[in-house]
């Protein structure tokens, strides 16, 4: 998976904003899938970190996320 692909990164953005409105959203879910991906150190989130959070998330909710961009 390319962590650096414009597209994944913005419909990642659009699932996230979606999964932490409510009602229609799961933002209780979304805190929880953020908290199992935060680095194992203690340290801050990174955007590797998020990116994996939220995949993780959009797999369980049955999102379709676009394939690796052609360059």
């Amino acid at each position: 998976m390319d962590y650096e692909d414009d597209d994944l990164d913005g419909v990642l953005f659009r699932f996230w904003i979606r999964a932490a409105s409510y009602p229609g959203g799961w933002p209780l879910r979304l805190s929880q899938v953020f908290s199992d991906h935060k680095p194992s150190d203690g340290g801050n989130m990174q955007p590797n970190h998020y990116r994996a959070a939220l995949m993780t998330l959009a797999k369980e909710k049955g999102v379709n996320l676009p394939q690796r961009s052609k360059q």
